[in-house]
């Protein structure tokens, strides 16, 4: 079993609500069955979307944040950048990176989940970070994979030859779009992709293509079976 109860999940995320959609399911799943799961979620800050009238304030983004795991059943997150949603191209590499190494160093993650690189700037810098993060140590990793979430279909990055792992979230596909829904700052009409209804579908689609009802699909940078 995947997640057996012995694992450390380490979860890192750009934003908030990016955590839920991507890996949404494994935080779920890996909390229920006591594994030791922590979410990153490298920026917040006040940000005029298009979708909203008035702007989204950071201490929103972290309320939603947090409703969101404690619903997930995670006790264990944190926000690195309060004023940086949409500019972690102003932060220097280095200090993400450092920031990211002693995360790693005090957590001793057994899998680590990262962003897929994106035609946003903060999940292509995230990822670029977590790369240089995770380079080659004596750390043992179980599993370093990439997630996606459903805007990630605008990407002419070739990851898709990249090994697969797909996660059975068939019993928590409900919990996971609920999870979605406590960010109730980034909820979309019914035609945008990350509508919940169509982050159920994507699910129902990455379902399809091994045989689920509804799954995660993850992208394998390192496997190690012990």
């Amino acid at each position: 079993m995947l997640l057996s109860g012995n694992e450390r999940v380490l979860v890192i995320a750009p934003h908030a609500d990016d955590e839920v959609l991507g890996c949404g399911g494994v935080i779920e799943k890996a909390c229920r069955y006591n594994n030791a799961v922590k979410v990153v979620v490298t920026a917040v800050g006040n940000t005029k979307h298009p979708h909203k009238e008035d702007a989204v304030t950071g201490d929103i983004r972290k309320k939603e944040l947090e409703e969101a795991m404690h619903f997930l059943g995670c006790k264990d997150f944190e926000v690195l950048y309060d004023d940086k949603d949409s500019m972690l191209d102003t932060i220097p590499i280095k200090e993400l990176i450092g920031k990211l190494d002693k995360i790693i160093e005090a957590f001793s993650p057994s899998m680590i989940f990262i962003p897929l690189p994106s035609y946003h700037q903060d999940h292509q810098i995230l990822y670029d970070a977590c790369i240089a993060a995770l380079r080659p140590n004596n750390n043992l990793y179980k599993l370093i994979a990439m997630y996606e979430y459903p805007l990630t279909f605008w990407n002419p990055k070739p990851f898709w030859n990249i090994g697969s792992l797909y996660l059975d979230i068939s019993d928590t596909i409900d919990q996971k779009i609920e999870a979605f829904k406590k960010h109730k700052s980034q909820m979309r009409p019914s035609n945008h992709p990350i509508a919940p209804e169509n982050v159920k579908k994507w699910a129902e689609m990455r379902g399809l293509e091994i045989g689920l009802e509804y799954a995660e699909k993850y992208y394998v940078l390192k496997s190690m079976i012990i």
